[in-house]
């Protein structure tokens, strides 16, 4: 099995460093969950990458600011998992963070500096056009220090909407996809003053969301009502005994939906979670430690089975075999020598 991580290779903001070189492609073992990188592809700050439905093209971005001129980055992935550069597009905005398709033909880019997401069709040999929408986030919220404007997060599609966290405005901003390819607003998901929502996932049944709130470690229950998502319950994800400033992560699901992962970095842990879909409600059955430092990302393999953590400042990939009954994580591999991954994305 094939897995990618984009990195950061450079300085990003003050405190935010990178010592990758690009994108990793690595080979991932089933059985044993051993990792071997075969490739690496040099760009700068390529820190997040998706990959086409058809798995043949691989998407990434210059996570830069402004005045450094971002692009959004189009590969072609090779029979031997190599990438071939393909084209770049201009993104009018700064720090790019989150890359996501939001159909076959469409590929969204959300920037946090500028609190706006840019769409860009993509054509069937890879390549990428210029863009086609820019939608403006703006506001603000209590948080004097990270929440002064608008920082969209993320960009997530389920079914015609499209959902994008906000950080600096404390909403999930949502969107309808209309006849071509366009967004328009539908509604906002308000969230907890200060929470700052960073990363989302949606349960399998649809009725369910969970969000990551990165300012304070807490995660919100959503739940649809009158076809509208709402906040339903906010718990805490953070160990007990943790007092430092919180900085969670990413957020996901367990491939049945039972068990909820939850990254946060300072205090260097997973929190596992139970769900009960019946109830709508969360339990903490765990905390792990992810042997490292600053798990930024963390991916479930497809099979489900193994959930393998980036830690960003300690350049290592942890790889955790997953307990199918009890959702536990039990680490049988560290790869050595990985500097600066950001993210994790299975071919």
């Amino acid at each position: 099995m094939i897995l990618f991580a984009g990195s950061y290779t450079t300085e990003v903001l003050p405190g935010l460093e990178g010592f990758g070189k690009g994108i990793s492609t690595l080979k991932f073992n089933e059985k044993t969950g051993e990792l071997t990188r075969l490739h690496i592809t040099e760009n700068v700050n390529t820190a997040y990458v998706t990959i086409s439905k058809n798995k043949q093209f691989l998407y990434s971005f210059q996570e830069v600011m402004p005045q450094k001129h971002p692009h959004v980055l189009a590969y072609k992935i090779n029979k031997d998992y190599s990438l071939t550069f393909i084209n770049k597009q201009p993104i009018l905005g700064g720090l790019p963070c989150h890359i996501n398709f939001i159909n076959n033909n469409l590929l969204a880019v959300a920037c946090y500096w500028t609190g706006n997401v840019h769409l860009y069709p993509v054509n069937t040999n890879g390549s990428i056009n210029s863009h086609s929408q820019i939608i403006q986030h703006t506001g603000n919220s209590i948080n004097k220090t990270r929440q002064e404007a608008a920082h969209s997060h993320m960009v997530y599609t389920r079914k015609n909407q499209v959902f994008v966290p906000d950080l600096g405005i404390d909403k999930v901003m949502v969107y309808n996809i209309e006849k071509e390819a366009v967004l328009k607003e539908s509604y906002s998901i308000n969230m907890p003053l200060g929470s700052g929502p960073r990363h989302l996932v949606m349960h399998p049944n649809g009725n369910y969301g969970f969000v990551m709130n990165e300012l304070t470690g807490h995660v919100s229950i959503l739940k649809l009502k009158h076809d509208k998502f709402e906040v339903i319950n906010t718990i805490n994800s953070l160990p007990e005994n943790y007092k430092e400033t919180p900085s969670s992560a990413t957020i996901k699901l367990s491939k049945n939906g039972e068990f909820l992962y939850c990254a946060n970095r300072g205090s260097e842990t997973i929190t596992i979670f139970n769900f009960s879909e019946e109830e709508g409600t969360l339990k903490q059955i765990g905390i792990q430690t992810v042997f490292g430092k600053t798990p930024r990302d963390f991916e479930i393999s497809p099979c489900g089975n193994w959930l393998l953590v980036a830690n960003q400042d300690s350049f290592t990939i942890e790889v955790f075999k997953i307990d199918e009954e009890t959702g536990l994580l039990k680490k049988v591999f560290s790869a050595p020598n990985l500097k600066s991954i950001s993210c994790l994305q299975f071919l």
